[in-house]
């Protein structure tokens, strides 16, 4: 049986971004082994695969730069991948695309690498991460394929040598969301709620958001701005927990704490999705499903952000780290008719349909495992 093996940092993730990817190599035929860390999964995510996949834990600690930790994980990868011998190897996220593309070329095994976003590695002139880049384009350039998702990071990979252009593969609507899953909904508008959905980190634009809100506080008293995700306390980037709790107890935002129903948050009559981050995103999930449950959008020109809107069409785009620029954004909105309000919410689930669906992905993953396999003949 053909085999096919998916390396993640974290299992939740890769569910979360990959399942019909992986159910689709499924029904191709594909045994499927996964590989995640150890640290980064519970029980009750494992009960909930199927048990014909295959699972292996591995040692990991994404944010250390332990050279013994990481040698340990290369090796772990090493001897999994010697065993499992699989016909092509995913991998995503930054140790991952690192140390198993090394174990990979070492054992002459396919693989793949997804770059999803550049991320942190890539800002800033540390020797850190001078060392981070310096291991990520060893191992890109040994990569059969490059996956990235916006034109802004392919443009970074091109012109720094990362990999070569016939191997970099732009999936220009991100990884795309199974648009079923996230259904459109009409809305009335018949009231304003902000909504954005993200990490409590700094750098997604906490602080803008919060600004913004005392601003639109002022003139609009009664209209709800809230906050949607999980509190990140192991990133020196998150909010501290008594700033999220002093913000919402102020009443400038309501902190919504966490969930695994977004669709019955986003659905709600006037949701208006919001995302101000300042990271170097892929392409954001969370604006894609907005977009496909038929939301307005204010979110960043950063790329990754700006791939989901239209200006003025299906949304509003801003400068990041612009507090006032966003705080006008908002307030235009809920000064607009009703009429151009539900107009921007079908604008942004012909968006979905146009550019976001999964099936546009799957086709994707296809046309790369066909040349990997032509290549290998």
């Amino acid at each position: 049986m053909k085999k096919i093996l998916f390396c993640n940092n974290c299992l939740s993730g890769l569910i979360h971004f990959r399942k019909e990817v992986i159910d689709e190599y499924e029904k191709m035929g594909y045994e499927i082994v996964i590989v995640v860390a150890k640290q980064k999964v519970t029980e009750v995510e494992l009960e909930k695969l199927s048990k014909k996949w295959k699972v292996n834990l591995v040692s990991l600690s994404p944010n250390s730069i332990n050279p013994f930790s990481d040698l340990k994980y290369f090796w772990e990868l090493y001897m999994i991948y010697k065993k499992e011998l699989p016909d092509i190897i995913f991998h995503y996220t930054i140790k991952p695309n690192i140390y198993g593309t090394i174990a990979a070329r070492l054992l002459k095994l396919p693989c793949v690498a997804m770059v999803a976003g550049l991320g942190y590695v890539f800002e800033g002139n540390s020797l850190k991460k001078r060392i981070g880049r310096s291991l990520y384009k060893f191992s890109l350039r040994r990569s059969n394929k490059i996956i990235c998702l916006n034109a802004a990071n392919a443009e970074v990979l091109l012109n720094g040598n990362y990999c070569k252009p016939n191997n970099l593969i732009w999936f220009k609507g991100g990884e795309g969301v199974n648009l079923d899953l996230y259904p459109y909904k009409p809305m009335r508008f018949e009231t304003t709620k902000f909504l954005m959905i993200a990490r409590v980190l700094y750098d997604k634009g906490y602080t803008e958001y919060v600004e913004a809100a005392k601003i639109i506080k002022r003139k609009y008293p009664n209209i709800e701005i809230e906050l949607l995700g999980a509190l990140a306390t192991d990133s020196p980037m998150g909010v501290p927990e008594e700033i999220v709790k002093s913000d919402h107890n102020n009443g400038f935002i309501n902190y919504l704490g966490t969930t695994n129903d977004v669709p019955s948050y986003v659905l709600r009559d006037g949701v208006v999705v919001v995302l101000v981050s300042k990271y170097l995103e892929g392409l954001n999930r969370s604006l894609m499903e907005a977009c496909s449950m038929g939301r307005p959008i204010i979110t960043t020109t950063n790329p990754g952000c700006q791939e989901t809107v239209e200006n003025g069409v299906n949304g509003f785009l801003i400068p990041p780290g612009n507090h006032i620029a966003l705080a006008e954004a908002m307030i235009k909105f809920i000064e607009l008719p009703q009429n151009r309000k539900k107009e921007m919410a079908e604008a942004s689930n012909a968006k979905a349909k146009k550019d976001f669906d999964i099936r546009i992905v799957l086709d994707y993953y296809k046309s790369i495992t066909k040349d990997i396999v032509m290549c290998n003949i």
